[in-house]
């Protein structure tokens, strides 16, 4: 593992772009891109001796409450870039995980922060975090993106509808659907049309239900109010079929399609 950690305590690690992290166009999709924030943060654990061997003995685990971030510009396929993650707060319950992608130059491309709950995963309940947790990870005060938390605008109808089953190769070490498919799921759900002419620049996400194996999720978009300087704005939900629960909703903004890739 090509990996560092500064004297501030900024864990940063490299990723590079795979061919089948890349859409149509030869750029990361932003699925691909929250996959490398993921993995930033479990090799940052790894790296601290508190990684998922290590909870899943305890019976504990990190569960991914929210998810903000907003991509500069678009790395294209087989580009190198770096990874840099820190926790901004370690709270009795909730902590907060900021990213930072650079591309080689080491211009951003990607800036993002996380809100985690900590879990008791044989009492399936939110926990307090142990001292010999919280103790193992420098916190940095300093926000990478430096947004609330608020939850994503809601719609009352929703225009475009896509059903998903659960398959075997989406549940993670948790027993249940990892959080990229979410966002892989709403972003399934927007048409066409709005690839051709735009790019996702910002997603605010906020995961509310586990959903597992066996089940069958709705997701649903619908085109938001516009906003000023020519972006689309759209809304997601996704609803467990079966009982129309919701497990999850964003907000997501797109800008006009340019040339702004970042290449390696």
């Amino acid at each position: 593992m090509d990996a560092s950690v500064d004297t501030a305590g900024r864990f940063t690690t490299r990723f590079r772009v795979r061919y089948q992290d890349s859409d149509p166009n030869l750029l990361a999709t932003p699925v691909a891109l929250l996959g490398a924030m993921q993995e930033a943060a479990i090799e940052h654990s790894e790296h601290v001796e508190r990684g998922t061997e290590w909870l899943l003995q305890r019976s504990l685990s990190w569960m991914i409450v929210q998810t903000r971030f907003e991509i500069l510009s678009l790395p294209t396929c087989h580009t190198n870039l770096e990874v840099i993650t820190w926790p901004s707060e370690m709270g009795r319950l909730l902590s907060r995980r900021e990213f930072i992608i650079n591309d080689a130059d080491e211009k951003p491309v990607l800036l993002g922060t996380t809100l985690w709950a900590f879990m008791d995963t044989a009492a399936k309940k939110v926990t307090r975090v142990p001292e010999d947790v919280s103790n193992a990870y420098p916190v940095l005060i300093e926000r990478a993106l430096d947004k609330p938390f608020r939850r994503p605008e809601g719609c009352d109808q929703y225009q475009w509808q896509n059903r998903f089953p659960v398959r075997r190769w989406e549940i993670d070490f948790n027993s249940h659907v990892n959080n990229l498919r979410y966002l892989d799921w709403m972003l399934e759900t927007v048409p066409a049309d709005c690839y051709e002419a735009f790019r996702v620049q910002e997603v605010n996400i906020r995961y509310q239900k586990e959903v597992s194996l066996g089940q069958s999720v709705l997701a649903k978009t619908s085109r938001l109010s516009t906003v000023p300087g020519g972006l689309a704005r759209f809304g997601h939900i996704i609803l467990i079929e079966e009982s129309s629960e919701p497990i999850a909703s964003a907000e997501t903004i797109w800008a006009p399609q340019q040339s702004d890739s970042t290449t390696a």
